[in-house]
């Protein structure tokens, strides 16, 4: 029941792996080499064969290819990304501006106080009949009605 060990392997692919600048690999290395150049180096005690550094090359070599278009990949889905959010950036912008004109235009219009006309009218009446302030009730009904009608459509909008 428990005499054979289980062979089962697990692997396990990672895209969002750990991203690492070109300046910071330039560093480490930068400072490798320093310390491989501190370091003496000690003689080997025996020779490896010579298909061994070949077989190692070519081993660096895959590794070297693999992590290259690993950062290829990721560089260029991070530019996928980056233009993406650049254009939803360009976009939102656009409706918050749009947005934004749209209530500075309904504000102009609502500065000016309702019935102009009507008022301008009515104190042309009283100034050029200053003793004779009834002949002007008709202009003070019609600005009254105004205002009454202005006041229910400011009610009825908001």
């Amino acid at each position: 029941m428990g005499g054979s060990q289980s062979s089962r392997k697990l692997s396990v692919d990672n895209e969002n792996a750990i991203q690492v600048s070109q300046e910071a690999l330039d560093r480490i290395q930068d400072q490798l080499n320093a310390r491989q150049a501190e370091q003496p180096q000690p003689k080997p005690q025996y020779a490896p064969p010579p298909f061994y550094d070949t077989l190692k090359q070519q081993e660096y070599a895959a590794e070297e290819a693999y992590w290259a278009r690993r950062i290829e990949n990721l560089k260029r889905v991070h530019e996928k990304i980056n233009s993406g959010m650049h254009i939803e950036y360009q976009k939102t912008l656009k409706e918050a501006n749009e947005l934004f004109n749209m209530v500075q235009a309904d504000k102009v219009v609502n500065k000016l106080p309702p019935c102009q006309e009507e008022k301008a009218k009515m104190l042309e009446c009283y100034s050029s009949n200053p003793d004779k302030s009834l002949l002007c009730s008709v202009l003070v009904n019609e600005f009254n009605d105004c205002v009454c009608r202005s006041r229910i459509a400011a009610v009825s909008t908001s």
